[in-house]
């Protein structure tokens, strides 16, 4: 499985992608798409959370498993992807937007969220795309 060699990856399977100055934008890979079936409901933290790399940023349910979404570095959350349906833990609101772009483009619109990073270096602490694609053939 080829993966962007743009943007960093977790061992949980999310990938972090710098858009410029501290801005990183947040989502699942291909492998975690697969791995969870169709995808019915993504939730995240509210926006404007300090959150740090490693601790759960939200929630991501599928007709086969609920699993949590880690954040991939430190920093506070700024956006969710509206279009995709992602809603905001604690929100009346449910996923209006198209879900499905999830699965159909993990890598592209069906991004999750982003983080305004408080280091962007700690980007290096992640798997480069080579890295990462090893990890799934292991």
């Amino acid at each position: 499985m080829s993966v962007p060699a743009d943007r960093y990856y977790t061992k949980t399977h999310e990938w972090a992608l710098p858009l410029g100055g501290k801005r990183i934008r947040v989502g699942i890979t291909k492998h975690a798409v697969e791995e969870l079936g169709d995808i019915t409901y993504v939730e995240i933290r509210p926006i404007g959370t300090r959150v740090r790399a490693g601790e759960p940023i939200g929630t991501i349910e599928s007709n086969k498993a609920t699993e949590k979404i880690y954040a991939p570095i430190s920093g506070i959350i700024v956006e969710r992807n509206r279009e995709a349906g992602v809603v905001e833990e604690g929100s009346e609101e449910f996923g209006a937007g198209e879900i499905e772009r999830i699965a159909d483009d993990p890598y592209g619109s069906g991004w999750i969220a982003e983080i305004e990073a408080d280091n962007p270096e700690e980007l290096n602490n992640l798997l480069k795309a080579e890295e990462y694609e090893k990890l799934l053939k292991s």
